[in-house]
């Protein structure tokens, strides 16, 4: 539903409040069908992708809490957490994080922390959430264990995407669930025109060759939507894993893919600190043997390669730039895909 489509605020809208607060169902289709018809709902998003959706709808009036990882759009700071990191982790390096995360899964515990009782007194319409990946953020498992005291319980919306068309799907899925269908439609539309663009731009070029790592210690090669990405920007993963996990493998396996391009995308990371993990990385002598002379990128995993939504298109433009830089013609941003400048030749 378009911004100006939305009906003005009336006092029905204060009866509506109070009777979520009780669980009231005011008419068929229930509460959540009266505040999409009034144009107003109460969403929950703990998963960074699904917040990105619903601000790219025009719904951000709507999210009365996020996730500690929620950190795009930039309003989205501002908003209540529910969650937080049961490792902490904001000064550890990659090789502290995957041992910490590795001996909380051996015993089955899970890797963030929600607060129930504050998600509970939110009363939502609607919770965002994700099932693909325990690490990346909390799974849909765990949401729906801390809903089981909720009466009526809240639905919930799952970004399950696990390849492009997938995450285009979800974002339709998103706009279906909050009365946003036209609005979610024009969106996956400029998105896809976006895509064909890249695509016709390098459409005639070979592949270059490139082993994207979403983890630097250990090396992890990408998996999911990832290599489809590099493929559409006019590249080849050897090592990637399309539609299934990004998995740990040796330095070895880089190293025999002879691929002329490495990019660093580290999960979750902004460009800043992929580029401290890179300077880290690079001292040990099993990087030196596998990257040898390649030409090493580093990238905002956690803006444009591995959060499953809109800016995954932007991420593609960013690979075909650096594939194919004298085929693009659009505006970049400027803290999404960078030459490593461990690299790059000093100035006299």
């Amino acid at each position: 539903m378009p911004e100006s489509h939305r009906l003005p605020k009336t006092p029905d809208q204060k009866l509506i409040r109070q009777a979520s607060s009780v669980g009231q169902v005011l008419r068929p289709g229930g509460l959540v069908g009266w505040r999409r018809l009034v144009g107003i709902m109460r969403i929950i998003s703990l998963v960074p992708a699904g917040t990105e959706i619903v601000f790219a709808l025009g719904l951000e009036r709507d999210v009365v809490a996020v996730s500690h990882e929620c950190d795009y759009p930039i309003h989205a700071r501002a908003l209540p957490r529910l969650t937080r990191s049961a490792i902490g982790g904001a000064a550890f390096t990659s090789a502290a994080i995957d041992a910490a995360v590795s001996a909380r899964k051996a015993t089955g515990a899970l890797l963030y922390d929600i607060d129930a009782e504050h998600l509970a007194s939110l009363a939502p319409d609607l919770i965002l959430t994700q099932g693909l990946c325990d690490v990346c953020a909390l799974p849909s498992r765990a949401v729906r264990a801390a809903l089981a005291q909720m009466t009526p319980r809240p639905p919930i919306v799952s970004l399950d995407g696990r390849s492009i068309d997938g995450v285009l799907e979800s974002i339709l899925e998103i706009g279906h669930a909050t009365g946003r269908d036209t609005c979610a439609g024009e969106l996956v539309s400029t998105l896809r025109q976006r895509l064909a663009r890249v695509a016709s731009a390098v459409a005639d070029r070979p592949p270059v060759r490139v082993v994207c790592l979403e983890w630097l210690d250990p090396p992890y090669a990408c998996g999911h939507w990832i290599p489809e990405m590099v493929q559409v920007a006019g590249g080849v993963d050897p090592l990637g894993r399309p539609g299934i996990p990004s998995v740990p493998i040796a330095w070895s396996a880089v190293r025999d893919a002879h691929a002329p391009n490495i990019i660093a995308m580290p999960c979750g990371y902004t460009l800043e600190r992929a580029g401290r993990e890179v300077e880290a990385v690079a001292a040990q002598p099993a990087w030196q043997d596998a990257v040898g002379t390649a030409a090493v990128y580093v990238a905002a995993g956690g803006g444009y390669f591995t959060r499953p939504g809109p800016r995954l298109v932007t991420g593609i433009e960013l690979l075909a730039a650096s594939f194919h830089p004298d085929r693009v013609d659009w505006p970049l941003p400027t803290d999404g895909l960078c030459r490593w400048r461990g690299q790059l030749p000093q100035a006299s």
